[in-house]
């Protein structure tokens, strides 16, 4: 889950930084007067989970293609990966946009957020899902883009 920070804007002349939940028990809400967009916070965590299942499933296709040397896993297995990714950074989007609506809803109490480090490894880690689908992609070419770049010299011709 994520976690967001939120600083109180001199309050009695104080800054006061509170740490919660986005999904608050009911206390909190109490306190700061927030309500959040349930929509949107549950769309942020289908797309997670999307993401999660798509991960599994190019794993198990690594799998099979390592396991019975059948490369022609290799395409699925790189098109779930760069899905997945790229569903990771719009999960990310809409956690966002769902902070900025619960930001919005009540305007009585100044709050400052920051979105805190598990939201940078999220982003992260749906940079490297990408790059690794790449990576598969480029490996189930029906050519070595190395041989096609920098062709060989046979040690006969001299």
């Amino acid at each position: 889950m994520f976690m967001v920070v939120f600083q109180l804007s001199e309050v009695h002349n104080k800054s006061n930084c509170t740490f919660f939940k986005f999904y608050t028990s009911g206390e909190n809400a109490v306190i700061f007067k927030k309500t959040t967009d349930k929509s949107l916070s549950v769309a942020a965590g289908m797309l997670a989970l999307i993401s999660l299942t798509l991960m599994v499933m190019g794993a198990i296709c690594i799998i099979m293609a390592l396991s019975k040397s059948v490369m022609f896993f290799l395409k699925p297995a790189s098109f779930c990966f760069i899905v997945s990714g790229v569903l990771v950074l719009i999960s990310i989007i809409v956690f966002h946009q769902s902070v900025l609506a619960l930001l919005a809803s009540d305007h009585t109490i100044p709050l400052h957020h920051e979105l805190s480090w598990s939201v940078n490894c999220v982003g992260c880690a749906g940079a490297i899902v990408i790059m690794a689908g790449i990576f598969f992609l480029l490996l189930a070419l029906p050519y070595s883009p190395w041989e096609k770049c920098l062709p060989q010299h046979s040690s006969s011709d001299t």
